[in-house]
């Protein structure tokens, strides 16, 4: 699948470093306590039993709150453990007044709920999080998803642009969102844009092995066999090197 929630989590970390509110097409969102930057680095470096070790014994001297909550339920997420992650940012939310809450928590919730099959739950989520920073592409991407798979293609259409939008230096972002809008757009029987935008999307993030083979299967049905032929080598050589751990299962995954 395309759905990976790499561009917040690296916001995160940007946001370990820099300052608050420079983005003046954003509300101010609250940084991560020093306190806790190294249990964040833990996490994202996969060593989430060493993080959560070490979270534990930061609430048994500070008490709870929203932000060591909430890497306790990433610690999980990052293990694609999503039942114990939802139990976690759900206590995290619990801290929902602007003085306490820490946004994040919303949008990795809405993930959470969404890989749990949780269509309304994530939905909410992924809504409460974007009240509190509106400009958030892979919240709007995560909502485009979710209308998609309704078959809302007109909703799905829309947000997916807005994702697109708001991403503009965020060329990944961008690309997986163009992605499932060719994706809409093949389904309606449009594959001239369908085309246009798998290419814009491979430009942007060649790593996209799904949309080499969509953009395989859409020139085959223009009768298209030599660039059928040569997005589908593409789809091999990039699956193979993205996704090693996949080298014994059929597509799709």
């Amino acid at each position: 699948m395309f759905l990976k929630t790499p561009n917040l989590l690296s916001c995160l970390f940007a946001s370990l470093l820099i300052a608050s509110g420079c983005d003046h097409n954003k509300p101010p969102q609250p940084t991560l306590h020093p306190d806790l930057e190294t249990h964040f680095i833990l996490i994202s470096e996969g060593n989430s039993g060493s993080a959560r070790v070490r979270l534990r014994q930061h609430m048994d001297t500070h008490g709870e709150s929203a932000q060591p909550l909430f890497l306790m339920g990433l610690s999980y997420h990052k293990e694609k453990r999503y039942i114990k992650a939802v139990q976690w940012f759900e206590k995290s939310a619990q801290f929902d007044v602007p003085t306490t809450q820490y946004p994040p928590t919303w949008h990795f919730l809405g993930w959470s709920q969404y890989y749990l099959g949780n269509a309304t739950a994530s939905h909410e989520a992924f809504n409460h999080y974007l009240m509190l920073n509106p400009n958030e592409g892979d919240s709007l991407f995560g909502l485009g998803l979710l209308a998609m798979e309704e078959g809302n293609f007109e909703e799905a259409s829309k947000l997916f642009q807005q994702s697109i939008d708001v991403q503009q230096d965020l060329p990944k972002g961008q690309a997986k969102s163009k992605a499932r809008l060719a994706d809409i757009r093949e389904q309606q029987g449009n594959f001239s844009e369908a085309l246009q935008l798998y290419r814009e999307a491979l430009d942007l993030d060649p790593d996209l092995y799904e949309a080499w083979y969509h953009l395989a299967t859409t020139y085959k049905r223009e009768g298209m066999e030599e660039e059928c032929n040569a997005a589908l080598e593409m789809y091999s050589v990039t699956r193979t090197r993205v996704r090693p751990d996949l080298h014994t299962t059929r597509f799709p995954e």
